[in-house]
């Protein structure tokens, strides 16, 4: 390549440069997305003639990272991942209003780019699945569903990622969330009220059987927000019982957690806390020292917005110590860069992720470490 070439390259670089920044500096900022909570149920409009009553909507995002775990526990070997995964989701609505009382029945298929269809990790094709009865005030949900978030971990640890896994071994992460939803055996109801603008309330509970045991479960929620400033707080109980007659696994969870933040014009930033206790019976009637524990979370989380990017930041630390007398520790950490592209909803999004697991062995009265470094790639598309 001859010099002059060379400098018309650099030219036309500066200039596709400068105009996706004019681009994206033409826009209003954007705001990182809040943690997930359900929103006050909408009158449906008059239905037009001949127009479809159904309502589509969806998201794809696919992930591509590596991932190296360097593992102390003896007898498990180091590992390094290439992989890509990802999720389709189409998402479909019917929703009509009759005498101020709206109903609204909503389902979410699934499509897989890593797909399991022989059904290896448990992963049902369907996401929501619901029918939602009330009005602006109040409602009642029915079906497979997400109850509102409380413990939120930030925008660079998600659903069915590496950071989300962390170290190998590390206990995972408590959300207040035995009875949040998405099972895939037993179904969830939630009731919500709204009585007034900076408060609402939700009550879920969960109920069928999964894996040949009981789920009996209810979890109430309260969100207080005012301005930039928001507390939501919860409390849950689940009982899982056996099917069968004679058997005696079971089980008694118990947790509660808060989460408090605040936005500001450019930054938002938030801590959570968690706690819970869980009591199990193994196949002998036994108390299964294993599977009993008390467990912590604790963490903070930031965004900084930057115009159509957001930096995001965040920390969390968890501890678990068993009936049998193990503490295990996990200290999860991440960095991401959110970047908005000019087409509404799409989105690049880079994630570091480090993540250490302490863990102890009481029968070999030994101590040992696990590590993560990962790193990823999002491309995230939302349609509507």
């Amino acid at each position: 390549m001859t010099i002059h070439e060379s400098s018309s390259w650099r030219r036309a670089a500066v200039l596709a440069a400068a105009s996706l920044c004019l681009s994206t500096a033409a826009r209003a900022q954007e705001r990182a997305p809040l943690p997930w909570a359900p929103a006050p149920l909408e009158a449906a409009p008059p239905p037009a003639p001949g127009a479809w009553p159904i309502q589509l909507d969806g998201l794809f995002w696919v992930d591509t990272g590596y991932l190296n775990r360097d593992n102390r526990q003896p007898g498990l070997p180091n590992q390094q991942n290439e992989y890509m995964s990802g999720r389709f989701v189409l998402g479909a609505v019917h929703q009509r209003t009759v005498g101020g009382l709206t109903a609204k029945a909503r389902v979410e298929l699934l499509g897989l780019v890593e797909d399991y269809a022989d059904g290896k990790y448990g992963e049902p094709h369907v996401q929501d699945a619901y029918v939602q009865l009330g009005d602006a005030r109040w409602d009642v949900q029915v079906g497979r569903l997400l109850a509102q978030e409380v413990y939120y971990r930030g925008q660079g640890i998600e659903l069915y990622t590496a950071e989300e896994a962390g170290a190998a071994g590390g206990p995972v992460l408590y959300l207040v969330d035995f009875n949040r939803g998405y099972k895939n055996g037993p179904g969830q109801v939630a009731v919500h009220y709204y009585p007034a603008d900076l408060l609402s309330l939700e009550l879920a509970g969960t109920y069928g059987f999964e894996t040949q045991q009981n789920n009996l479960g209810i979890r109430p929620l309260v969100d207080l927000h005012r301005g930039g400033l928001q507390l939501v707080a919860a409390w849950e109980y689940l009982k899982q019982t056996p099917v069968q007659t004679g058997d005696k696994v079971e089980a008694t969870s118990q947790g509660y957690g808060a989460r408090l933040q605040y936005r500001l014009p450019v930054l938002t930033a938030g801590v959570d806390f968690a706690q819970a206790k869980v009591d199990a019976t193994g196949i002998d009637g036994l108390v299964d020292a294993a599977k009993s524990f008390d467990k912590t979370s604790l963490g903070g989380w930031a965004d900084v917005d930057l115009w159509r990017g957001s930096l995001g930041l965040g920390y969390h630390f968890t501890t678990q110590k068993s009936v049998k007398g193990e503490t295990d520790k996990h200290h999860q950490f991440f960095v991401s860069w959110l970047q908005r592209l000019p087409i509404d909803g799409l989105s690049l999004k880079a994630v570091y992720g480090y993540a250490l697991a302490q863990l102890e062995d009481v029968d070999a009265h030994s101590r040992y470490e696990n590590a993560l470094n990962s790193v990823r790639v999002r491309v995230l598309y939302e349609f509507r």
